[in-house]
């Protein structure tokens, strides 16, 4: 991996984070990929003969994210009956706003790290 293909990379990825955010809804698939592309990345590079700082700045992407499904016990189902609904309704919009947050900030994080390749390299 060299420096022109890590500041393509990591705006590719910013790019489809941003495309993502502006259609509005995020899977738990899409954000996985992401992070799973995110960390095969980080892999070349800290392997790779890019300047030990630069490798330092790429292994401070930190992404902590992990799909936690909703117990669905008789808890669970007596409080949608009770809410028609509404309490899945809640626990979606909840997930989806985590999803978008965590999104947001890979999208930041690549965009500043690629800014940061330019000026410095």
């Amino acid at each position: 991996m060299d420096i022109e293909g890590c500041i393509k990379y990591l705006d590719y990825v910013s790019n489809e984070c941003n495309r993502r955010l502006n259609r509005g809804r995020v899977t738990d698939d899409e954000l996985i990929n992401f992070i799973i592309e995110l960390e095969r990345f980080k892999g070349k590079c800290l392997s790779s003969q890019l300047p030990e700082e630069l490798k330092v700045k790429i292994d401070e992407l930190k992404m902590n994210y992990t799909v936690k499904g909703v117990e669905r016990g008789a808890w669970y189902l007596i409080a949608a009956a009770a809410t028609f609904g509404s309490w899945a309704l809640l626990i979606h919009f909840r997930q989806q706003s985590q999803r978008k947050k965590l999104l947001n900030e890979i999208q930041f994080d690549t965009s500043r790290l690629s800014s940061f390749i330019r000026l410095n390299y």
